[in-house]
């Protein structure tokens, strides 16, 4: 297992973020252009499209529900060590995204079919994935936007510039569109939204590449691997803790727990860069977690597939 993982879901993630580091080192790349393109453009089509074509069951709600009071915890618990270490507001703040935020779509999406397939749970596996993705977008992008501007920002300002992002308007139109009695799918520029959001996980990793290729690279820096620590070993023990809290059971326990133990979210490097906050520590640590979880996720899958 621990190579097809390797093979099918590590080695395209790397292979694009690969690509963007050569096309950083060749060419001269406007990364804060490329990251507005990725937020206004990419990630609000990609809502669009998962979130309309998403069927609300009952049930479904609830890793949902998980997911938001997971990121929460997450955010009460990283206060801990970046007090400890007397973080300035700004690190402290890149320091609580890049562990309350995991990358649940271009690598957790395939990690799920993987670890589910030729199995007669895979469809619901794969659903309660989506429904852990969506949560993630929503929070990373009114949440993770409040924590990055927070870093440079007083709280009035910072409030005022997660309402200029595009997510919370995203998510209320699509909330219209399910409410309407037409199928927006039919709609003659629905194809030209589904080609936006088929390009965020590949333009997002790009873009990963790109910056990467003008970070310094500080080895030493401990702050990452504490980070990395909390994302891929405390996070998932955290998890487990709050799936026997809320008595879930089966599949959804075993996705949720899986979910949990994902490296930090590609999109922390979209959000510090735009908000000039951290953003060598969001890359470097994404980087990190992305390297180490290789060993750290066979772990966590073992676990949730005996202990539910």
């Amino acid at each position: 297992m621990l190579l097809h993982i390797l093979l099918h879901n590590i080695a395209p993630v790397f292979f694009l973020i690969s690509l963007g580091y050569i096309l950083g080192k060749g060419f001269r790349l406007d990364i804060r252009s490329l990251s507005k393109i990725s937020i206004y453009v990419l990630v609000p089509s990609t809502m669009i499209v998962k979130m309309y074509e998403t069927g609300v069951d009952i049930k479904l709600l609830m890793p949902a529900f998980f997911t938001v009071a997971f990121v929460l915890i997450l955010s009460v618990v990283s206060i801990i060590p970046a007090r400890l270490r007397g973080y300035c507001d700004s690190r402290k703040n890149a320091f609580k995204n890049a562990i309350m935020f995991y990358n649940s779509g271009n690598f957790g999406l395939p990690l799920i079919s993987l670890v589910f397939a030729n199995t007669p749970m895979l469809e619901y596996a794969v659903s309660n994935q989506i429904m852990v993705m969506m949560s993630q977008n929503l929070l990373n992008y009114t949440l993770g936007f409040y924590n990055a501007a927070r870093g440079k920002m007083d709280l009035k300002s910072a409030v005022k510039a997660v309402f200029k992002m595009p997510t919370v308007y995203t998510i209320l139109l699509v909330l219209l569109l399910k409410i309407i009695p037409y199928d927006v799918r039919k709609f003659f520029l629905w194809p030209a939204v589904v080609y936006a959001s088929d390009a965020m996980i590949a333009v997002n990793l790009l873009i990963l590449g790109i910056q990467l290729s003008s970070v310094s690279f500080n080895f030493k820096d401990f702050d990452v691997y504490l980070a990395a620590f909390m994302r891929l070993c405390v996070a998932p023990l955290l998890a487990y803790l709050l799936i026997i809290a809320f008595r879930i059971s089966g599949v959804m326990a075993k996705t949720l727990l899986i979910a949990g133990g994902l490296p930090t979210a590609v999109n922390t490097v979209l959000i510090a860069v735009e908000f000039e906050n951290e953003h060598q520590f969001a890359t470097q640590t994404v980087v990190v977690t992305t390297l180490l979880c290789l060993f750290t996720l066979p772990v966590v899958i073992f676990f949730a597939q005996r202990a539910f």
